[in-house]
C-alpha cells in the first residue's frame, strides 16, 4: 500500500512539465510569426503602391537625338614616315696621286659653288705636264719645218715647169737634143713628187701636233685634279683628310672619300606610298612635316615628284618632297612623319562613327520616320576617317539618324526626340 501511494505524485508532476514545456513551444512559433508578420507586411504594402503607381504613370519611350548626314567629298589623312636628306650630296675623292699640301676646310664649314677645299702636290704630274709641253713645242717647230720644205718644194716644182715649157719648143725645133728635152720633164716630174712629199709631211707634223697638244691638255686637266673644288653650294659633313696625308686616284669602290659635303637649304624626304593611296598624290601636293625633335614647329613640303610606278615587291610608289630649310632648324638624317590630307574624287555622304551600328548581322544605321518609329538601314561604308565615316550605299540623304544608337532599341520601336 505504501509504494501505490507514492507512484500517483510522480506521475501528477510529469505531466505538469510536459504541459508546460507545449506551452513554451507554442509562445515561441508565435511570438515567430508574428515578428515575420511585422517584417514583411510594410514591404507588401510599398511593393502594392509601387505596382499601382506604374499603372497609373503614363507610358515612356527611349529619347534620342536625330542628326542628318552631310554631304561632301571625304577626306582622310595618311601618315608616312621618311628621313629628311639633303637636296644635293656628294662624296668628294682624289684623281690623282701626291700629298695633301693644302687643306682650306673641315666639318661644318660652309662653302660656296667653285672654292677650293685642298691642294694636293703631285710633283710627277708637273713634270710630265713640262715634258710635253716640250714636246708640242718639237712638233710645231716640225711643223714649221714641213711647211718650209713645202713652199721649197712648190718653187723647185715652179722652175723645172719653166724650164720644162722653154725646152720643149726647142726640142721641136732641133735646137737642143732630145736628152736634155727629157731632162727637162723628168726634173718636173721629180719636183711635183717633192711638192706631194712636202705636203704629206705637214699633214703627218700637224697630226703629231694635235696629238701633242691633246696630251698637254690631258696633263693640264690631270694637274687641274690637285685642286680639290666645292660642286655646289653646301655644308662639309665629313673630312677624312690631314695635311701631309698621301693620297691616291680612286672612287668610293677602293677608299674613303677626302670630302663629303651636303646642300641642306632644301631638304627632300623620300617616303613610301601603298597602293591604295598612290592614285591620290599628285605633284605639287602639300603635306604637313611633324619632326619629333621641333615640337610645335610647323613645316609644309611640296610633292615634287613621284615614280610613276608602283614597286612590284612591296606594292608603294616612291614620292619625293621637298621643304625649305633656308633657317637650318632641320638637319639631313632627322626622322620626320610626312601627313598627307587626301580627298577623293567623289562626293558622299559623312556620318559620325558614333551613328554606326555593328552587329552580327553587318553595318546599319537607326533612322526615325516622321511617326517617331525607329527603322535599322543596313549601309555600306567607305573611307573610315576616325570621327567620321563615309557612307557609299544605304542613305539618300535627307534621313534622320539617331546620333548615338542605343543597344536597347528596336526595329518599328516608338521614340522620343530631344
Amino acid at each position: 500500500m505504501t509504494q501505490q501511494t507514492e507512484t500517483l505524485p510522480t506521475q501528477g508532476v510529469r505531466k505538469q512539465q510536459s504541459s508546460s514545456v507545449i506551452i513554451r513551444v507554442t509562445g515561441a512559433v508565435a511570438l515567430l510569426l508574428a515578428l515575420i508578420a511585422i517584417g514583411t507586411l510594410p514591404r507588401l504594402l510599398r511593393q502594392r503602391d509601387a505596382l499601382a503607381a506604374v499603372r497609373e504613370a503614363p507610358a515612356t519611350h527611349p529619347v534620342v537625338t536625330l542628326i542628318h548626314a552631310k554631304r561632301r567629298e571625304p577626306t582622310s589623312e595618311l601618315l608616312l614616315p621618311g628621313n629628311i636628306e639633303p637636296l644635293y650630296g656628294a662624296k668628294l675623292f682624289a684623281r690623282t696621286d701626291g700629298y695633301v699640301d693644302r687643306r682650306n676646310v673641315d666639318i661644318g664649314t660652309k662653302v660656296k659653288a667653285g672654292q677650293v677645299l685642298a691642294v694636293i702636290s703631285s710633283p710627277e704630274i708637273d713634270q710630265q705636264l713640262l715634258q710635253a709641253r716640250a714636246t708640242l713645242a718639237q712638233s710645231e717647230a716640225s711643223l714649221l719645218q714641213a711647211n718650209a720644205a713645202l713652199e721649197q718644194a712648190k718653187a723647185n716644182a715652179e722652175l723645172a715647169r719653166l724650164t720644162k715649157e722653154r725646152d720643149l719648143p726647142l726640142g721641136e725645133q732641133h735646137a737642143i737634143s732630145q736628152q736634155i728635152v727629157d731632162s727637162a720633164v723628168q726634173s718636173h716630174n721629180a719636183r711635183l713628187a717633192d711638192v706631194s712629199a712636202a705636203t704629206a709631211n705637214i699633214t703627218a707634223a700637224e697630226s703629231n701636233v694635235t696629238a701633242n697638244r691633246a696630251n698637254v691638255s690631258r696633263l693640264q686637266q690631270i694637274q687641274s685634279f690637285e685642286r680639290i673644288i666645292a660642286p655646289f653650294d653646301g655644308v662639309i659633313t665629313e673630312r677624312n683628310v690631314e695635311r701631309g696625308d698621301l693620297v691616291g686616284a680612286g672612287s668610293s669602290a677602293v677608299g674613303r672619300p677626302l670630302f663629303s659635303i651636303a646642300q641642306s637649304d632644301t631638304l627632300r624626304i623620300q617616303i613610301d606610298v601603298p597602293q591604295s593611296e598612290a592614285v591620290n598624290i599628285q605633284d605639287g601636293q602639300k603635306a604637313a612635316i611633324d619632326v619629333k625633335e621641333r615640337l610645335g614647329r610647323a613645316y609644309t613640303g611640296t610633292v615634287i615628284r613621284n615614280a610613276g610606278a608602283l614597286d612590284n615587291a612591296a606594292r608603294t610608289m616612291r614620292t619625293e618632297v621637298q621643304v625649305d630649310n633656308r633657317d637650318a632648324s632641320l638637319l639631313p638624317g632627322m626622322y620626320a612623319q610626312v601627313k598627307f590630307t587626301l580627298s577623293q574624287q567623289r562626293t558622299s555622304l559623312i556620318i559620325p562613327t558614333s551613328s554606326l551600328v555593328v552587329d552580327h548581322s553587318g553595318m546599319h544605321v537607326v533612322t526615325v520616320d516622321p511617326s517617331h518609329r525607329v527603322h535599322f538601314v543596313p549601309v555600306t561604308i567607305g573611307k573610315d576617317m576616325g570621327k567620321e565615316v563615309e557612307i557609299l550605299h544605304g542613305l539618300l540623304g535627307p534621313e534622320s539618324l539617331v546620333a548615338s544608337p542605343s543597344d536597347l532599341l528596336n526595329e518599328g520601336e516608338h521614340v522620343e526626340i530631344r
